[in-house]
């Protein structure tokens, strides 16, 4: 295994996950790309100012890339070769999608996020990448 791809939201699971991905990317020397995915605003969000919208959007992505950069920092604290990932749209598609066409050996993912209502409505971002990705899952709990 020499590509990993971890996903975070940088909830308490994600930094379970990340300490895993550094046991195992410095076991095996391997890459990691780290991915975080924002996700596509609901379909009400016209009914909203669009100056709000656009702020919130903002903010958003602006907490999104210092989610990523805090675990890349912590990643290339240990020497583990690290890339960073901004993505939007549904998490788990986005990130069966990046696995898939990235040939990553590897996908480790957090069993579950920030977000448990939509977690018990629309099923876990973890489990839908269980299913989706061609690669192995390791799921952190």
């Amino acid at each position: 295994m020499k590509r990993i791809l971890m996903a975070t939201d940088g909830s308490k699971h994600a930094e379970k996950t990340l300490n895993e991905t550094i046991k195992l990317a410095s076991a095996l020397n391997a890459e990691v790309t780290i991915i975080t995915v924002m996700e596509d605003p609901p379909s009400l969000a016209y009914m909203v100012p669009s100056d709000f919208f656009t702020q919130a959007k903002e903010s958003h992505a602006k907490l999104s890339k210092e989610i990523l950069e805090k675990a890349e920092q912590k990643l290339k604290e240990k020497g583990i070769e690290t890339k960073i990932l901004l993505k939007s749209g549904h998490p788990g598609e986005v990130i069966c999608k990046v696995a898939n066409e990235g040939n990553y050996d590897l996908v480790i993912i957090g069993s579950r996020g920030l977000n448990a209502l939509e977690e018990f409505l629309l099923g876990s971002v973890s489990n839908r990448v269980a299913h989706c990705a061609k690669t192995s899952v390791y799921i952190v709990k």
